[in-house]
Formats: structure tokens, C-alpha cells, sequence
């Protein structure tokens, strides 16, 4: 297996550069199970970097525990490390002869294998994505698969976190800068450009339409000026980035006020928080996002997490829409306008629980003239295509002008505001059109519609609301 590294040492003294406090100790110290099991935690990192050790915790009668691995989201093996068994209980860690480069975005596993079972478990501990220590961790991160031997651990229970962790070097894993054009001097950061004839797409024949796969996004004849694959990082407060194609990468926005204009980001997502600081501001407009060969139900939002403005994007088939979140450290309200989102369901469908747009601690969130769409398959159900409940902190919506499909309920919202010309597109939903705390909605103004050739709504019936849903 290529890129495997093997080690032999161990070290029983934690460190702090990790997913999870080091005083972090179970609820349960041995679990009754006595199977064979590969124990593990699925995480993504926010940031570049290296995993130099590997982490878990034996429990008291977690017995002859010789094996730690390090996985990619599709099961191969980065790393697996061999040491002698120990009866003492606690947090090991066991250092990796060649540390192991990670990529911020990307999914990835680690875990140990229990060949007597009896691990340490805390369970409801990881029912919810959650961000610790720069690291995001989705619903179910605590993974696990039966097995007398090592096996890539991707089935969850109860959302337990079976206490596994990494040791995290960021110190020299700096991001690429943009790549200077032909002639130009290189340069750290992307430098404001202003465009001397900005092309935009053409205005649509029927003004004031709701926006289809057509008619948002880049403009028709558009070509990229620059090309970058993988990850970008910008820095410098107020850029313009234009004409750029971003292939399977990270666009990170580390400074405010910046433009993103005429963006094609393949396999490619934005991120304004890289160090846990909401970078306000940031425009995203005229601009498409598709989706790699291979999604997984892993996959994190296409833009995120808040103070931002998405105007006249087309989102095309990722398996996470828009993110509207980070109130809680400092990320202001998102706007959405112009713009169409389909929502996909991933390649590696799982425990898939897609959005088009979700709130998630989000602010202030405004929708202007939009079109959100939640696709789905057998067996691999999302969410809802609009989702702002008021379970999971967020502030308040201004909508006027949205047509949305696809999901249980396409259009669920907990939160105080205003919501003005909403279409549901018949028959789409799993339960019904709407799911929303209607008490606190006032306007209320929303209508089921089929959808003509053009993909624009023809009014069916009115939908009332008088329901105090929206969780």
C-alpha cells in the first residue's frame, strides 16, 4: 500500500494538538461488547497540516490493543502503526515514524482496533456537526466496524465518540498563494484587480424570474484568465478575485470585504472562518460551484459559514448547499440573491442528511429571488431544501421570492421574520410543503406551484400557516 508509514514506538504522555481536550474521559470506561472491533472518529480539518501521532483511550479492560491506523474518506491507509499492548488506562499516544500531510476540507479516519472489545465509549456525544479545535467533525463521527482484524470503521451508533484522536502539526503547512500570470512577479496574495469591462450574464428575457440552471451563474462565453488546483487562500482585505478556475480545492478567505466574481470552483468550496475568525463581507457573485467525480455524504458546505452575500451563483449538484452560520463568533447575516441551488444527493450516499441552504447558528438570513432545489434518490434521503430552525440557534429571515422543492418538508424554518412570495413545487415533499413555527412569521405569504417549461412557478393553491413546527 503506497504511503503507508510504520512505526514501533509508543509514548503513554498526551498531547494538547488534537481533536479533543486532553482531559477528555468517557462516560462508559468498558463497554460490555466483547467483539472484535475497529474503533474510530471521521474528521476534517480546517487547516493544512500533519498528523505526527495517533490517539485513543484504553479503557480498563480494552486488552491487547497493537494496532492505530490513519485513513482517507475512502478507506485507504495513510498510515498504521504497530506497538506492544499495555493495561493502563488512559489516553496513548503513539508517534508516527513519517508524520502524514492532511488537507484542510478533506475527510479522514483514525482509529485502533479492540480484538477484545471492551472500549472506553461516551455516547450522544456526536449526534451533531460540531466544530473542536479547528476541526469539524459531522453528525456520527464516531465509527466503528466489526472485524478480528483492522478494517476501514464506517458504521455509527448513537452518535458515540469512542475517544480517538491525532497529534496536529500546523507549523509548516502554509497555503499556496494564487499562481502570477505570465509576466507577472509573484505574489503572496491575490492583489485587487478591478475589471475594466466586467462581463455579466445577460439579463434575463422575463425580468423578474426565478432563476434556473440556464441563466445563473457564469456567463455564457466566460473563460478563465487563471487556473489553480487545489487550495487558495486570500489575505489581503477588500481583493477582487476574478476569471479564476478553482479545481478540488478550498477557496479560504482570511481577510474582509473580499469579491469573488466570475468563479468557476470545481470540486471546490468557500470557507471565511480558516481560524475560527469570521472574515465579514465576502461577495460571491456571477460564479458556479459544481461537484467532484466522487461526493460522500462527508462533504461539507459548498460556501460557509456566514457574512457573506451569494448574488447570481449557480450551485450544481454538491451534495451541501449554502451555509448560514458562525453567529456565535462573530460571523454577520447572509444574503442570497438571484441565484439557483440544486442539492444532490453524494456519490457514497451513508448517512446523508443534504440541505440547500441551512442555518446553523446563522444571523440575520435574506433571500432574494432564489431558487433552491433538494434532489433525491431511493435510499438516500435529504433534509429539506430551506432549513432554519430554531433548534439550533439561529437569529431571524427576510424572504421575498423563493421557489424551493425536495426534502420532507422543502421549506422549514423556526425563526422570527418575514416570508413573502414562496413557491413549494407540488408534490415534492416526503410529509408536506411547509414546517414552520408560524407564530413568529409575520408576513406569511407562500402558495404550492408546478413548474412550466421555462422552470417558473403556475400558482396551484395558497398554503396557510398556522402550525408551530419549524425544528
Amino acid at each position: 500500500m503506497s504511503g503507508v508509514t510504520v512505526a514501533w514506538a509508543l509514548n503513554d504522555t498526551p498531547s494538547t494538538d488534537g481533536i479533543f481536550a486532553d482531559d477528555l474521559a468517557p462516560r462508559t470506561a468498558a463497554d460490555p461488547d466483547r467483539r472484535a472491533v475497529e474503533l474510530g472518529v471521521r474528521f476534517s480539518p480546517q487547516e493544512d497540516g500533519s498528523v505526527t501521532a495517533l490517539q485513543y483511550y484504553q479503557g480498563a479492560r480494552t486488552r491487547d490493543v497493537t494496532t492505530a491506523t490513519l485513513w482517507s474518506a475512502e478507506g485507504e491507509v495513510l498510515a498504521r502503526v504497530s506497538f506492544a499492548a499495555s493495561r493502563s488506562v488512559g489516553w496513548r499516544t503513539v508517534p508516527l515514524e513519517t508524520s502524514v500531510p492532511l488537507t484542510a476540507g478533506e475527510t479522514y479516519v483514525a482509529s485502533y482496533h479492540a480484538p477484545q472489545g471492551g472500549y472506553a465509549v461516551t455516547e450522544h456525544d456526536l449526534t451533531t456537526r460540531q466544530v473542536r479545535n479547528g476541526f469539524v467533525l459531522q453528525a456520527g463521527a464516531g465509527v466503528y466496524h466489526y472485524g478480528s482484524h483492522s478494517r476501514f470503521p464506517d458504521d455509527t451508533y448513537r452518535g458515540s465518540n469512542y475517544l480517538v484522536d491525532i497529534v496536529y502539526d500546523t507549523s509548516d503547512a502554509p497555503l499556496p498563494p494564487v499562481p502570477p500570470l505570465p509576466g507577472e512577479s509573484p505574489s503572496t496574495t491575490p492583489t485587487p484587480t478591478p475589471s475594466a469591462t466586467p462581463t455579466r450574464p445577460a439579463e434575463p428575457s422575463n425580468p423578474g424570474a426565478f432563476p434556473t440552471r440556464e441563466s445563473a451563474g457564469l456567463p455564457a462565453d466566460w473563460k478563465p484568465v487563471r487556473e489553480v488546483s487545489g487550495d487558495l487562500r486570500i489575505t489581503e482585505a477588500g481583493a477582487v478575485v476574478e476569471d479564476l478556475r478553482v479545481t478540488n480545492g478550498t477557496i479560504y478567505v482570511d481577510a474582509p470585504n473580499v469579491t469573488l466574481r466570475r468563479i468557476d470552483a470545481v470540486g471546490t468550496n468557500v470557507v471565511n472562518d480558516p481560524r475560527n475568525v469570521c472574515r465579514n463581507g465576502l461577495v460571491i457573485e456571477d460564479s458556479t460551484f459544481t461537484p467532484r467525480s466522487r461526493t460522500s455524504d462527508q462533504d461539507i458546505f459548498v460556501i460557509g459559514p456566514g457574512g457573506y452575500t451569494a448574488r447570481n451563483i449557480l450551485v450544481d449538484g454538491v451534495p451541501e448547499g449554502l451555509r448560514a452560520a458562525g453567529d456565535d463568533y462573530g460571523c454577520e447575516g447572509v444574503t442570497i440573491e438571484d441565484s439557483f441551488i440544486q442539492v444532490s444527493p453524494p456519490t457514497e450516499c451513508g448517512d446523508w442528511h443534504g440541505d440547500g441552504v441551512q442555518g446553523y447558528y446563522g444571523g440575520h438570513l435574506k433571500v432574494r429571488n432564489s431558487t433552491v432545489i433538494l434532489e433525491e434518490r431511493d435510499g438516500c434521503w435529504g433534509t429539506a431544501a430551506f432549513f432554519y430552525p430554531h433548534s439550533q440557534g439561529n437569529t431571524s429571515l427576510d424572504v421575498d421570492g423563493l421557489l424551493v422543492a425536495g426534502g420532507g418538508y422543502p421549506f422549514r424554518n423556526g425563526m422570527p421574520g418575514s416570508v413573502r412570495n414562496l413557491n413549494v413545487v407540488e408534490g415534492s415533499w416526503g410529509y408536506g410543503p411547509i414546517d414552520v413555527k408560524c407564530s413568529v412569521v409575520d408576513p406569511w405569504q407562500a402558495q404550492v406551484v408546478r413548474l412550466d417549461s421555462a422552470g417558473q412557478p403556475i400558482p396551484v393553491k395558497p398554503i396557510s400557516c398556522s402550525m408551530e413546527g419549524g425544528r
